[in-house]
């Protein structure tokens, strides 16, 4: 039976693995430069405010998302939910995987009493991740911009 739970450091091999799925245009990260992956993994795990979660079937983690609560001032100061490198593995896809991390995710933003989740998916993902993401009630109200910053 699927589940889902906080990752581990034990994980990051395999979500390195899923994050090559994501389509990055080369920002992908790469397994083979583990140790730096691990001292980031630890620092997003320390961090209150993020939640690393994997899905797990039959003992194969096949799923992931990084869950990000935003303190707010706006919105009488409710906080807000930001998803990010959400991703199923290909071969795993329409068993309801990705559903049951979304729905993951917004149970814990409610928990956490934000008044919305966002989440940005490329144009090059329209056909498949748009028709998802609307079927479970986002919907695309603004146009986004994006920065990519030298290192």
């Amino acid at each position: 039976m699927p589940r889902i739970r906080q990752a581990t450091v034990k994980d990051l091999p395999r979500i390195l693995v899923l994050y090559q799925q994501l389509n990055l245009d080369g920002h992908a990260a790469s397994p083979k430069d583990s140790n730096t992956y691990a001292r980031l993994f630890h620092r997003i795990e320390r961090d209150k405010a993020q939640r690393l979660v994997v899905l797990e079937d039959k003992g194969e983690v096949v799923g992931t998302v990084v869950i990000i609560i935003v303190p707010n001032l706006s919105h009488y100061g409710r906080p807000w939910c930001e998803l990010e490198n959400l991703v199923v593995e290909a071969k795993a896809k329409r068993r309801g995987y990705g559903r049951m991390l979304m729905a993951y995710a917004e149970r814990l933003a409610q928990k956490a009493g934000c008044y919305k989740i966002q989440l940005m998916s490329r144009w090059s993902r329209a056909e498949e991740a748009h028709k998802f993401y609307e079927a479970l009630g986002y919907e695309s109200p603004a146009r986004a911009f994006r920065k990519y910053l030298r290192s």
